[in-house]
């Protein structure tokens, strides 16, 4: 399905994202590229939460979790991120989370435990096959532990 764009005058005339800031590169703007780099440099500024624990494969079946921090009960968890976690093979789902303690949990493979009785943050959903991560996905809708 391809996206649905603003016409080309509509995209031509546009000044700045009304909601993140993010300024547009004025047409004709010169040095091109030095703009380039700084609405780029707006862009990282306005997305860096979004890559807060974050999963991400690091090749073969290690993945690696971004620092970030997530709210448990009144207590606020800072994780420092990690990387060569190694996940078992051929899995259909294992169920990647942080406990309310900031314990990186990569060994679930029937769902994410019940909230009310093991409080965590859902990272991701991960599947293996052949000695490689064919799938991750994203499941970190709420940073927040119970």
């Amino acid at each position: 399905m391809a996206e649905v764009y603003p016409s080309d005058n509509e995209l031509l005339n546009l000044q700045a994202d009304d909601e993140t800031g993010v300024e547009y590169v004025a047409t004709g703007q010169s040095p091109y590229y030095l703009q380039f780099r700084r609405m780029l440099y707006r862009l990282l500024q306005a997305t860096r939460r979004a890559n807060d624990l974050r999963v991400y494969d690091e090749g073969g079946l290690d993945i690696g979790v971004k620092a970030g921090k997530f709210q448990a009960g009144t207590q606020e968890v800072n994780y420092a991120g990690s990387s060569g976690n190694t996940l078992a093979d051929d899995k259909a789902s294992i169920y990647v989370y942080l406990t309310n303690a900031g314990v990186l949990v990569t060994n679930g493979y029937s769902g994410f435990p019940d909230m009310a009785t093991t409080p965590h943050v859902r990272l991701a959903i991960v599947t293996t096959s052949g000695g490689d991560i064919t799938a991750i996905e994203d499941c970190r809708v709420l940073m927040r532990a119970g």
